[in-house]
């Protein structure tokens, strides 16, 4: 472990020399690569970013209203009133969208009365229908919140009934083709189901539910590592599952940690039991401890044994530090600490591993070395893969899949070994031999292969090259940053919180807000029912409420699984979203959601948008932290640094 001192003056410094000098710059693309020359931490700002840029690099934004004064309260009030005349008219008129609002809703609401008999006749949480049953559940609780209609929570309830009748008596939920004595702990198999039952509890009262997500809990609780995470699975009473992942230790590997995280704060917020929160700052210390790297380089791998010590699970996740250690675990965990404890050590962290990741990103905008990886892009990028806009599947600067501790490589880590991006030297070899592919071409080699339109080696597409830019996104990491930098923790906590009930002032502005999202030409056109026409992506034509899940990546890198709020040519898939958006914003602009259902508290630990953000009046938002509304989740008393 090294000491963070230096890192933590140099800092402050930074920060101090930033203030003094006044207005900051703003980010500049530069044109012959279309990258950021300039993302560190000195140089982040959102000032003259598009809207597009802005929640690209730093997720969905929070909005906080004030109080006004008499006079500005008459002035919102006449503009409010302006505002829903030029909705009414526009809703009205022949030149503009006649009953565009009303089709809309109504295409919502056919739809929704089309999916109930068949959802609730579902016989068993299982297979394919785990996930279908998850999204209904909460598809059909969010549609009773704003469209109201008994109807929807029955529906809603039944397919949580469901999920409640198959949950194990210790607490878990299945992990398929294993017995109770088995439990996942990774992947949501047990702590989806947690916030499913919490929404069901907040909407319908019944304990059942409550006692439910208690349960899960308190069988989480009582598998913590002792260094205050969790690891990917846990065996009762012993034996292995069959399957990779570590017991005795601590994994940063989708949701293993923060996942159960999450939930001890919540369940110590639902009960004021510390049991649950006694611990925690106990993950911070883990994380100090087992930070990898010499030099500037500060990583984390994927998974540890108890002592902090670096083990292997599956064939790409060894002994290395991740870029995705950070945004999928590490990262989340040191804001939310830094959040609850102050402790600006934490902060110091972030910052060194975000400094790290943009130095190599720096170094990979050598413009030859985007020619090596473009010419193997053209060449070998799969047709078969959708996931993105990225169809070149072009490598990402800065995003390989592990780094060497002393930083002098890093690449892509398959079969246990990482093929290194750079021309391996013999003091990389003797140093890291069974870490490192001896036998991979480095990307010159690699570029020139494709080039002579040969096949890439081992049949290894492009897609193989870019997974782990394809599947991570630094937003969260970089807004905390960018928050911190401009307002220290009071910043952070004004971005993490928010109202559970607008006052008169705030419910006034919320409304005029709602109602110029509604006019907006860009939205209305995701929104438009293209009903019947060849390829249209509406609500209509969803087979289920598989739109659900996706609201979890809608902002980010659209060249990344994220940022899907930004397919914006006809028919885009997420046509679907902009629907919901349109009507919830309508209803608010007009006075028919509430100050109490429009403020549904802060977004909190986030258990919806993993590692971006979703913006603090998004239609679905953060859904499970709204299932015990707060306005700051962080007010937690663990034990301080």
């Amino acid at each position: 472990m090294k000491s963070l001192n230096a890192f933590a003056l140099f800092f402050i410094l930074i920060a101090a020399k930033a203030h003094s000098a006044g207005t900051e710059k703003p980010l500049v693309i530069d044109k012959a690569t279309g990258q950021y020359k300039n993302l560190s931490y000195e140089a982040l700002t959102d000032e003259g970013l598009s809207w597009q840029n802005r929640t690209q690099l730093f997720g969905g934004d929070t909005v906080n209203y004030g109080e006004l004064t008499i006079e500005e309260r008459t002035a919102k009030e006449n503009e409010l009133k302006t505002l829903l005349a030029r909705i009414k008219v526009r809703e009205n008129q022949n030149w503009a969208d006649p009953k565009l609002l009303h089709r809309v809703e109504t295409e919502i609401l056919t739809w929704l009365d089309s999916q109930i008999e068949p959802m609730t006749a579902t016989q068993s949480y299982t297979g394919a229908d785990v996930q279908r049953l998850r999204n209904a559940s909460v598809g059909f609780f969010r549609a009773h919140e704003i469209f109201g209609g008994k109807k929807y929570l029955d529906a809603g309830l039944k397919c949580a009934d469901l999920i409640l009748k198959s949950q194990w008596p210790r607490g878990h939920w299945p992990w398929p083709g294993k017995s109770d004595k088995f439990i996942r702990i990774q992947d949501g198999y047990t702590t989806k189901p947690f916030w499913i039952m919490l929404y069901a509890y907040k909407l319908s009262g019944d304990k059942k539910y409550f006692e439910s997500a208690i349960r899960c809990a308190d069988i989480l609780l009582s598998i913590k590592r002792p260094g205050g995470g969790w690891g990917d699975q846990w065996a009762f009473g012993g034996g292995k599952s069959g399957n990779s992942g570590v017991y005795h230790g601590t994994s940063f590997n989708d949701g293993a940690t923060n996942d159960p995280f999450q939930i001890m704060v919540m369940a110590y917020h639902l009960t004021n039991d510390k049991k649950y929160i006694n611990g925690l700052h106990e993950i911070g210390e883990f994380i100090l401890k087992a930070q990898m790297g010499e030099g500037n380089v500060v990583g984390w791998c994927e998974q540890y044994n108890d002592d902090a010590r670096p083990v292997r699970a599956r064939q790409y996740e060894i002994e290395l530090p991740y870029p995705r250690a950070l945004t999928r675990g590490v990262g989340p965990l040191l804001i939310w600490l830094y959040l609850m404890d102050e402790g600006e050590v934490h902060m110091d962290l972030l910052r060194s591993a975000y400094a790290w990741h943009e130095l190599v990103r720096q170094k990979e905008l050598n413009p030859e070395i985007l020619a090596q990886w473009k010419a193997m892009s053209e060449a070998w990028s799969p047709s078969h893969h959708t996931l993105t806009g990225n169809y070149l599947m072009e490598y990402r600067p800065g995003w390989p899949d592990a780094w060497l501790p002393d930083g002098s490589n890093w690449g892509r880590v398959l079969s246990f070994k990482m093929m290194a991006w750079n021309p391996l030297s013999t003091e990389q070899k003797k140093k890291y031999d069974n870490l490192v592919d001896h036998a991979w071409p480095p990307v010159t080699d690699l570029a020139g292969l494709a080039l002579a339109h040969k096949p890439p080696p081992r049949e290894y597409n492009m897609y193989v090259h870019c997974h782990s830019g394809i599947g991570n996104s630094l937003s969260e990491i970089r807004r905390a940053l960018l928050e911190h930098k401009r307002g220290g923790r009071a910043g952070m906590i004004k971005y993490y919180s928010h109202p559970t009930k607008y006052t008169a002032d705030q419910y006034l502005q919320a409304r005029i807000h709602a109602a110029q999202r509604v006019l907006k030409i860009r939205n209305r056109r995701m929104a438009y029912p293209y009903t019947g026409r060849p390829g249209y992506t509406g609500i209509s034509t969803a087979k289920d409420f598989g739109f659900v899940s996706s609201k979890g990546r809608w902002y980010g890198d659209p060249n990344t699984k994220w940022g899907a709020a930004f397919q914006t040519v006809y028919p885009s898939r997420n046509t679907i979203w902009y629907q919901w958006q349109l009507i919830y914003d309508v209803k608010i602009a007009r006075g028919q959601i509430d100050s109490d259902a429009a403020a549904r508290g802060s977004r909190g630990l986030e258990s919806v948008a993993t590692q971006t953000h979703l913006d603090s009046w998004d239609v679905l938002g953060e859904w499970g932290m709204a299932c015990h509304e707060m306005e700051n989740y962080f007010d937690v008393p663990i034990q301080k640094k």
